[in-house]
This record gives structure tokens, sequence and C-alpha cells, in this order.
């Protein structure tokens, strides 16, 4: 119903953060500097660099492609590769990368504010994004210790094309630390306009020397307000002074009441919307066009956007993961839940639908979700997932993949492997990178709880499937006896690690079907150290 970009930017305008921002900028003597509020925070200013400023008015720097330059490949994703970045913010980045690295391992664990104005905001962005990227990677390690950033730039030009644009987008936790405030008298600050390939992304405040502001996130809104910005400051080089703006903001209060248009039944969104741009002294050059179209995103951004609470959901999970293990556990005695599961009765089927089927289908949406989401990232630096994450969807891949080979094999089909289900593939590779990452564990003394291969029951049943073939002499297999003979080295490796869960050797269970028809087919011939201890009973102690 209401357009909460009124409320956002009476709270971003109240703020100490944006003036203490800006002073460290006017006190700022060097390249960059580190200040300290009076209320503790530690702010990083970078300079306006007049030089490049100069310049940059010249129009002497183009969009530079990421492809020739390495060092911004943490930003890539998937879906975005490559993007384009002014040259000014490429050259400055590049100058100070080494000053920037040593910074950033200095400031990891702090709560800190990068700032800068007009080109100095590009470095600033540049490195706050640099800084989002080591957050992600150090979490994804375990610590908790580093804290993301927050990046105020003021009148800075937009920084690159739309492909940066949708790299930053991907991730909600980068693209909501940024905000570039933007006086309407800046000139610097509307240099691109919406016909260049320049492109927002964050938070945009405007504000005027009266003290009227708004924030836009939306990213048409935020290019209509700096094309109305455009005609006023042509011609205007000079670095915009922010004190008189910031200095009104508070004493300025919004507009209130219908009564301020001329529109009949105006919706208190599209009111929001009109109070947004009026408040900045650019409705008349705002379309009713675009207002409708704004009116209608934001309706459908409220219909389809769930609110990002990635750990709340995470807790989800878990709840309908412990469904999946009372019914793993309950089953257990039975003849293991793999074997129960893929055999189960008609009469059976009402009870899984509801015990089975709905947890699953959650668990299933969520980790493919989850898995696409961190397999879009950069794929040359940092963990894909944290390890919170990676420990829950382990035991996610393990519990409920055996689930998909039953339904699987109960088809029909064979090799699940070839065609196994992407997520789990990186679930699992992802969690081996981690393993040797870590220190060696000790040797294991019990029998893990679950079975660490989860596709240990895929191996199953192509021993079952080749051991038939061998016995009937199916001229059309490609099945030999080395089929069989690595099922065993397998087999007893896991014995020997203890990787296996004891309700793999329920009587009954597809494995010991396997070793009853494989012993009859190959007697004494089989491998003696397995023989030895399926026949003397060793899998009855197994624990």
């Amino acid at each position: 119903m209401f357009n909460s970009d009124v409320e956002l930017g009476k709270f971003v305008g109240s703020t100490d953060l944006i003036p203490d921002a800006y002073r460290a900028i006017t006190e700022t003597s060097s390249s960059c500097q580190l200040h300290t509020t009076r209320h503790g925070i530690k702010v990083l200013a970078f300079s306006c660099f007049p030089d490049y400023t100069f310049r940059f008015h010249n129009r002497e720097f183009d969009l530079v492609s990421s492809e020739d330059h390495e060092m911004f490949d943490f930003i890539s994703t998937k879906v975005n590769p490559k993007f384009s970045i002014n040259g000014a913010g490429v050259e400055l980045f590049e100058q100070h990368f080494a000053e920037l690295l040593e910074l950033l391992n200095q400031l990891i664990d702090n709560p800190l504010v990068i700032t800068g104005q007009g080109i100095g905001g590009y470095l600033a962005i540049l490195f706050a994004l640099r800084h989002q990227h080591e957050v992600d990677v150090k979490e994804s390690n375990g610590s908790k210790s580093a804290k993301r950033p927050i990046c105020i730039t003021f009148g800075s030009p937009m920084l690159g094309n739309q492909h940066l644009q949708g790299a930053i987008s991907e991730r909600p936790q980068w693209k909501s630390s940024f905000l570039n405030v933007v006086a309407k008298t800046d000139y610097l600050a509307s240099f691109f306009s919406s016909n260049s390939q320049y492109k927002p992304f964050g938070t945009f405040l405007f504000c005027t020397e009266s003290g009227g502001h708004a924030a836009f996130e939306d990213q048409e809104a935020i290019l209509a307000a700096l094309d109305a910005m455009v005609s006023s400051n042509a011609g205007n080089i000079q670095m915009h002074d922010y004190s008189k703006e910031l200095g009104s903001i508070r004493k300025k209060v919004l507009y209130h009441g219908p009564s301020e248009f001329n529109e009949s039944n105006v919706t208190p969104l599209r009111a929001g919307i009109i109070f947004q741009f009026q408040e900045i002294g650019v409705l008349n050059d705002i379309s009713n066009d675009l207002i409708t179209e704004m009116e209608k995103r934001q309706v459908k951004m409220i219909k389809s956007k769930k609110r990002y609470e990635p750990t709340k959901k995470l807790n989800d999970m878990k709840i309908n993961l412990t469904y999946m293990e009372w019914y793993m556990k309950t089953r257990r005695l039975k003849g293991g839940y793999y074997d129960i599961y893929k055999n189960v009765s008609d009469t059976d089927k009402v009870e899984n639908k509801d015990v089975i089927i709905k947890p699953q289908r959650f668990l299933d949406q969520y980790w493919k979700k989850t898995v696409d989401e961190s397999d879009l990232m950069p794929q040359k630096q940092g963990a894909k997932l944290r390890k919170r994450w990676l420990y829950n969807g382990t035991n996610y891949r393990r519990i409920m993949e055996p689930l998909n080979i039953a339904d699987y094999y109960k088809s029909g089909r064979k090799n699940y492997i070839a065609n196994r289900p992407k997520h789990y593939e990186l679930l699992e590779k992802w969690s081996e990178d981690e393993k040797k990452e870590r220190k060696p564990s000790e040797v294991r003394m019990k029998a893990a709880s679950l079975t660490e291969d989860s596709c240990f029951w895929a191996h199953v049943e192509e021993a079952l499937i080749s051991l038939t073939d061998l016995k009937n002499g199916d001229l059309s297999s490609t099945t030999t006896d080395t089929d069989q003979f690595d099922f065993e080295v397998y087999l007893l490796g896991a014995i020997n690690e203890k990787s296996l869960s004891p309700d793999v050797f329920v009587e009954g269970s597809s494995l010991m079907k396997w070793w009853s028809k494989y012993y009859t087919y190959k007697g004494n011939s089989c491998n003696p150290e397995l023989a030895r201890y399926m026949k003397n009973g060793g899998y009855k102690s197994y624990q």
C-alpha cells in the first residue's frame, strides 16, 4: 500500500553517519586516511583526486572490460562473468591495490564506513567491494569476526555497466551496503545519463540545498532523477560542497496529505512515489508513465519478494530434516530406511506422503536454490558455502540422496552416478574441498551415524545389476568380473574406515542380498578378507 522509500529517505537523512563521512573527506589530506567519529566508528576516506577529476571532465576515461584486469575477478559471477568499469576507477584501484590490501587486513574485523567524493568515490566503491568479498571468504571458512563495511559516496558518477550492476545485485548483502548521496546541483554526479551504458546500483539519496531529500532504490527512478539534473548543472565543473545540503536535511519535514495532488483517488503507494520526486524538485521532469511503472514494479516486488533471512530458512530446513531423521531411525531395524522406502507398500504410501514427501520437496527446493545461488558466485577465490551451511548441506545429502537413488532404481533405470543431480555433486565437491583444508582427523573408532558416501546405495544397485548380468551370461552387457572386484575393494575400504552406517548390514537389505548372491556365485574365489568378515558375522558387531 505504501512506498517504503519515503521512510527510507527519512531514516537515512537522520543518521549521523552521512555528515560524519563527509567531514572525514574534507579532513583527508592524502590519497586515503583513516578517521574515527565521535561515536567511535572508523571511517576510511579517500581524497577527491583533482587530477583524475580534471581528466574525467575532459572525457579521457572510457569503460574498460574486466577481462583485461584479473584483479576484478572477485566480482564476476556465472551470470555476469565479465563487466565494464570506468577507466578512472580501474587506474586508481590498480595504483593503490597493495596499499588497499594492507588496509583491508588491518580493518576487516572492525565496523567500518568507507567514503569518497566524486572520482574518489570510485576507489571507495571498489575497495568496499573487495572488502565484501574478503568477508564472504572468511565467513565461508567459519570465521565470525569479519565485519561488513558501509560505503557512502558523495556525488560519484555511475561506475560501470549493467553487468557490474547485475553482479553486485546478485549478492543482497553487497548491494545493500552502498549509498550514493547526490546533490541536485552536483554536475559530476549526473555526468552519465540514462542514454549511456552506465547503470546504478545500491541506494541513491538525492538532496537539495533547501533540505529536500529522497532515497531511491528503483534503478529506473534513479536514472530519471539523474537525467532531470543534467540540464540545470551543465557547465558547472566545480567540486560540489555538500555542507549546506547535509545541514538542511535534518530541518526538512516531508510533505504530508493528499491535498498536494491534483489527481483524485491517488493511492498511498503512488502518492509516496510522487512525494519523492516532488521533494527533490524534479517532479515536472518525470512522466506519469514512469510513476505508473514504478508503482507496478513495487507492487510486483511486494507480492513476490520474501524477506532475505537465510538463517531463518536454514532453521526451517533443519526442522524438515529432523522429520527425515526420525523416519530413518524408526525404520532402521525394519530392514533399513533405504530398502523400506524403495519397497514401500501401497498401504504405506499415504503415510509416506505426509512424513516424507512434503519435507523431501521442501528440502530439495531449498538446497537446489542454495547451491545454484552459491555456484553463481566467483569461481577463483573463496569457499562456496559457509561452514554452517556446508555442514547442514552434507547431512541433507547423506539423508536424502539415498531416497533419490531408491526412486531411480525402482523405476528400472541404471547408472545413477552418471545422471546424478548437480546440486548433490556440488555439495559433495565443496565438502571434499573443505575437508582438504582441515587438519587430518583421528582414526574413527565408531561407525558413522550416516553413511558418508551418499552414493553408496547406487554402488550396491549397480553391483546387483552387474552380478545378475554375469550369472545370466548377458552378452549385450558390458559387465565383467572387474566390476564386482571393484565393488569388493570399495566395500571393504568403507568397512575398515567405519564410514558406513550400521543399518546397511540389516538382514534383508540390498547389500546383504548382494553378498548372499555374490558368495553363491563366486564361492571361495571372492576377496578373502571380505569373505572372512561376512562369513564370520563380523558385520553383526559393526558399530
